[in-house]
């Protein structure tokens, strides 16, 4: 979902409007790890100078969603499981905040945050991640705007979840995202009824519910590695694909070759 570059209607500066063009490609997938990012096309895609392109490629940088290097320009950074967890901790405390803060002026964007939620729910259905990317991130920055702080917006903002929600759910397969989705329901109940108390708690536990569900499935992976890892290279005497039958057992190793060896 752009943002329209150059609109004077806009809430984003030129570089924030930058920024989220380059978020929402990788978001979308158009952008893979190790892939360049292009000043020059950029610019060109936004009709903005490359000055814009510059200042954004450098705050991504900053937030670690590119890597930088003198010379040689940006590229997209792999995405990892541990940083993803560091971030989803970092994101429930700052986003129950934003809802104590918020208050009753949550009630002001509950229509938007309906919306968002059905939407969140249709997308994880279809298994459609950048859909889903782009409602839940709606759903989420429309409560941390609704705190009215400033600084809280942007550090919510540096965390990048444009980028990182798709990872997530393309990573977890031991939940179903229905489930999750459903998630945000509960959370729009809470703030339908105005229990500002009562969305910062699941605002928090359903960052910690992705936190746990991200641990569960990195020690299902490491231990299907382990697993197959063993099957590559088994152990003398396993019989496995690859050994000779009996390994290591002198008895085998010399089969009679006649009958008279089998009477003796």
């Amino acid at each position: 979902m752009d943002t329209p570059v150059g609109s004077s209607a806009s809430r984003y500066s030129l570089s924030q409007q930058v920024r989220n063009h380059i978020l929402n490609k990788l978001g979308s997938g158009e952008l893979a790890p190790g892939d360049k990012i292009v000043e020059a096309r950029i610019a060109a895609e936004l009709n903005v100078s490359t000055i814009p392109v510059r200042e954004a490629i450098r705050e991504l940088a900053a937030i670690r969603v590119l890597d930088y290097q003198v010379h040689r320009g940006a590229r997209v950074r792999e995405v990892t499981v541990s940083e993803t967890v560091d971030a989803l901790h970092v994101k429930g405390v700052l986003e129950a905040l934003a809802a104590r803060l918020a208050g009753k002026k949550l009630a002001d964007v509950v229509g938007t945050l309906r919306q968002s939620s059905e939407q969140i729910q249709d997308a994880a259905r279809r298994q459609d991640w950048v859909a889903y990317q782009d409602r839940n991130q709606l759903f989420h920055r429309l409560i941390v705007e609704s705190a009215g702080n400033q600084i809280l917006l942007n550090l919510w903002d540096a965390l990048a979840f444009e980028v990182r929600t798709r990872f997530i759910m393309d990573f977890l397969r031991i939940v179903d995202p229905t489930d999750l989705a459903k998630e945000h329901d509960e959370i729009l109940q809470a703030v339908e009824a105005g229990d500002s108390e009562r969305v910062a708690e699941l605002l928090a536990s359903h960052a910690n519910h992705l936190v746990e569900y991200l641990k569960e499935q990195k020690a299902v992976d490491n231990d299907r590695g382990t697993a197959n890892r063993g099957t590559a290279n088994p152990a003398p005497g396993s019989g496995a694909a690859g050994s000779p039958p009996d390994a290591g057992n002198p008895a085998a190793e010399t089969p009679p070759t006649n009958q008279g060896e089998l009477d003796n």
